[in-house]
């Protein structure tokens, strides 16, 4: 009688072990990294995650762009951009030519990937952000 008390008594713990390491095979949550397959060589491009490239715009005032904003700032890398404030004058900073030059063409290539509406499309989602926030300052 008491050895089958034992042998069942065994049987239930390495009933719970198993059940246990099924659990653990989770790799996905013990291992916060980009390639959660093994054997897989991360650094191969096909078995990368996709990354977007974001361009920046660049503008020298702040005002209406709600720049620090985290849902205009959501909203424009969606978009494939983002607004960076360089103000004229700087040392170290480009010159006047070269950034209207930049700019150019981020938005040549925003017309081609967003459509020739883009800019009233951010627009319309800055002002619905500025709405949802509040910020009534941007």
């Amino acid at each position: 009688m008491r050895f089958t008390v034992l042998v069942g008594i065994m049987m239930l713990a390495s009933c719970l072990a198993q059940a246990q390491k099924k659990k653990d095979d989770d790799i996905t949550s013990q291992f916060p990294t980009e390639n959660t397959r093994f054997g897989l060589e991360a650094n191969k491009a096909k078995n990368r995650p996709d990354r977007k490239n974001i361009s920046y715009l660049y503008v020298e005032s702040s005002k209406n762009i709600l720049y620090g904003n985290p849902c205009a700032t959501e909203a424009t890398r969606k978009m494939g951009f983002e607004y960076v404030v360089q103000p004229l004058g700087i040392p170290g900073s480009p010159e006047a030519d070269e950034i209207e030059k930049h700019n150019f063409l981020v938005k040549l290539k925003l017309f081609f990937t967003r459509g020739p509406f883009w800019k009233l499309v951010i627009n319309k989602r800055i002002k619905e952000c500025a709405a949802k926030s509040g910020d009534i300052v941007g």
